[in-house]
């Protein structure tokens, strides 16, 4: 029997740098599943050449964000397996660490939902996780094939999706602020303030360490 004591929820990114908008998500979620939430940092994603910060920098600002959120964590698994990151990868790894029974639950956001298809091994991700799409009223809607993929597998309650390990598509109402990593650094090479986006710890140790600022 699943307690939900071993339930995790992953929410992936380059986090280039890890804002409000991520946190907020993450906290979202946290409540509405009541699970852990653990942010993982990609090395290299399949669809970018590169980022700016390091990917030590990276996993620095997410530690330093998550540090005070017992719900929170971060995991660096993909920065430790180097190359490009798949997903379909990822979850497997996190499914041998919790094995059968705990829900696993990936985060992602509509735009990259929408993406899904482009995705290495996209329909098999369910065989390791649920999907939780965080949307807002103004997200484009879903187009074939993924209206086909969400007749077979979307599920309208939480108790529906943790009724089982994994397998399960839920949309949840995306609140969170609209910022984007991209909006951040370019606020900080045209030298205005990023401080309403970024958790303290976080534009400290940006600013310390001079990052985006010719980016």
């Amino acid at each position: 029997m699943n307690d939900g004591s071993l339930d995790l929820a992953i929410l992936g990114g380059t986090f280039d740098p890890v804002h409000s908008g991520h946190l907020q998500i993450a906290r979202v979620v946290s409540e509405l599943l009541s699970t852990r939430v653990c942010c993982v940092p990609s090395n290299i994603p399949p669809h970018k050449s590169s980022t700016i910060a390091t990917p030590d920098q990276r996993l620095t600002m997410l530690r330093l964000a998550v540090s005070e959120d017992p719900k929170l964590d971060v995991d660096d698994l993909e920065l430790k397996r180097g190359d490009r990151s798949y997903t379909l990868e990822t979850l497997k790894d996190f499914r041998r660490r919790l094995g059968p029974s705990p829900r696993l639950y990936f985060i992602l956001g509509m735009d990259a939902y929408l993406s899904l298809p482009s995705w290495l091994g996209w329909q098999q991700l369910l065989d390791y996780a649920h999907l939780v799409v965080c949307r807002r009223e103004t997200d484009q809607a879903s187009a074939p094939p993924l209206l086909a993929f969400e007749r077979s597998h979307q599920v309208k309650t939480t108790g529906m999706l943790k009724s089982s390990a994994h397998g399960r598509l839920f949309f949840v109402d995306n609140t969170a602020l609209a910022v984007s990593s991209t909006e951040i650094r370019q606020r900080i090479k045209n030298k205005c303030d990023p401080s309403a986006f970024l958790d303290p710890a976080v534009h400290a140790y940006i600013l310390q360490e001079q990052l985006y600022a010719a980016s």
